[in-house]
Formats: C-alpha cells, structure tokens, sequence
C-alpha cells in the first residue's frame, strides 16, 4: 500500500524528504519561488508558504555567491495570525547581481 506524505496547511514548498530543509534546498525553493512570483514574495510569505525561516539570508547567498539579481523594495503583509508587518519584498530581475547597483 503506498502511503501519502503531508505537507504543512497552507504550505505549497516543492522540497522532497530526500533534499530536506537544507540550506541549498531552501535556495532552490527561494529562487524557484521567485521565478514563478513576476511580482515577487514578501518575507512572511517565503516564510509561511514555502517553509524558509531565514529569507534574507538565502537572498543574499543567492545574491552574493550565485550572482542571481534579486531586488528588494519595502512592503507591508499580514502573517497567518493576523498581524500587519512591514516586510521585504523580493523580485527577481534579469542579469547578474552586482553589488551597488
């Protein structure tokens, strides 16, 4: 008999139990998120939707060490509990990342 795994309420992470929560994982789901999102993704929703605890710090590895163009504005979302935050919002731009830019 072939047994189901479940995902987290809400969550919609593409991770397999055979790559996990690792931090290349989470980069992977952080960019693949971003390339499907043309409006891009606030922190709470990486967060809550796709199971990245650290956001920021996946961005700037993606940024830093894999050269990806990632922008950052300010926004403000409002998490599963109901309260409003002000937030990153990122979006994936074309080219490579340069520092400064």
């Amino acid at each position: 008999m072939k047994t189901k795994t479940a995902t987290p309420n809400g969550s919609s992470r593409k991770r397999s139990a055979a790559n996990g929560n690792s931090l290349a994982a989470q980069r992977q789901c952080v960019i693949d998120a971003l390339r499907e999102s043309p409006n891009g993704l606030t922190t709470i929703e990486l967060r809550e939707k796709f199971d990245v605890m650290m956001p920021a710090a996946r961005v700037h590895e993606l940024r830093w060490d894999y050269g990806f163009n990632i922008a950052r504005t300010w926004d403000h979302d409002t998490n599963a509990q109901g309260n409003r935050h002000s937030v990153a919002r990122y979006v994936l731009l074309p080219g490579k990342w340069r520092a400064g830019a």
